[in-house]
């Protein structure tokens, strides 16, 4: 497919000065907007990031996505898309008439261009769920938490649960601390041991799990946002790790990994409180550390322990663009024993 391809006012972007130029100028943006992150998810979804692009006298709109071949019986080549991991969804800058006018013409190109589904994981901090009803079928998943970061650190903190004071305090006085740490390619594979570790006690899905590559690149620094790589030390052993992006607005806890034989020392504890500080200093206003698996689950709610229940409403949203294919999609994939109920596209096992 070429780099821009021109449908009136709307523009199909690959290239990476034109697409974070785009995502620079807009009024708000994000880590999960810009070329480098969905270029990594791309990637890793088999797929080709795309930013759609809309302009016109009444508004602008944004929407970084990713095209990913369908393998089917069919004889014409189909896609779908899908948003990178993490936040995102159209943004719109201007009349909200303007998403009206893009959703039409991201439909045509969706139609010759063989895309049969869309899902949209939306931005809960950005709020776009607000205005997209009129653009996709939503759908509430569950409650994301944020640390406001509005006031001083030492009120901050003063908000977190008293339990995590606890645990804080008996971190810091086993002698365990935590640091920001160059990302060298050293570090980023002790990161990447501790990180799969956890994955594997967690009994995570494949698609949870990453290389050394696929890592380096998450933690590329883009024109709206830079990476931190956090290590807690016991002695000179790393015990526990994370990945933090921040941008001009929002700070997001990305990925997290702890040793299990140093858990009882709370060193999780010690990484969330330590964000906490490097995303303040960086001058953010919200720390987003995501949900639970599920809606109110331990993990949200120890999340929750540092956000003094500052939540967000999470939806997810979906488009069929051609109800036969679709259909005939699912046909054959439960021809195949590929059918994942609630899963969608359904066709889609992963």
């Amino acid at each position: 497919m070429n780099t821009e391809t021109q449908l009136t006012s709307l523009a199909i972007i690959d290239d990476k000065e034109s697409w974070n130029g785009a995502v620079e100028g807009f009024p708000e943006n994000d880590v999960y907007y810009t070329f480098e992150y969905c270029r990594w998810n791309a990637e890793k979804e088999n797929g080709e990031a795309k930013l759609a692009l809309y302009q016109t006298d009444s508004g602008t709109v944004i929407y970084p996505f990713i095209l990913r071949k369908i393998v089917s019986d069919t004889e014409r080549q189909l896609y779908d898309i899908t948003t990178p991991y993490g936040y995102g969804g159209p943004l719109l800058a201007g009349d909200e008439s303007v998403l009206d006018e893009f959703a039409r013409h991201f439909r045509i190109y969706c139609v010759e261009a063989g895309v049969v589904s869309e899902v949209i994981r939306l931005h809960p901090l950005l709020g776009n769920a607000s205005y997209l009803a009129r653009y996709c079928d939503l759908t509430y998943i569950r409650k994301t938490t944020a640390v406001d970061l509005s006031g001083p650190l030492s009120e901050i903190r003063e908000n977190y649960s008293s339990m995590n004071k606890r645990n804080i305090k008996k971190a810091a006085s086993s002698g365990i601390y935590c640091v920001e740490v160059e990302k060298s390619d050293e570090n980023i594979s002790t990161f990447l041991g501790l990180y799969n570790g956890t994955m594997e006690r967690k009994e995570a899905a494949g698609y949870y799990y990453f290389g050394f590559t696929s890592l380096k690149e998450q933690l590329a620094e883009t024109p709206v946002s830079k990476s931190h790589l956090l290590f807690v030390y016991a002695g000179d052993k790393v015990i526990a790790g994370a990945i933090l992006y921040t941008a001009k607005q929002f700070a997001h806890y990305h990925l997290g990994a702890s040793d299990r034989d140093y858990l009882d020392l709370r060193p999780n504890n010690l990484v969330f409180d330590a964000m906490v500080e490097v995303s303040k200093k960086m001058g953010c206003t919200l720390l987003h550390l995501g949900g639970g698996c599920q809606e109110n689950d331990s993990l949200f709610h120890y999340k929750a322990s540092f956000s003094n229940h500052n939540h967000f409403d999470y939806f997810i949203g979906t488009n069929i663009y051609d109800q036969g294919l679709y259909s005939e999609l699912v046909e054959e994939a439960g021809r195949r024993g590929l059918l994942k109920e609630g899963f969608f596209p359904l066709y889609r096992s992963i």
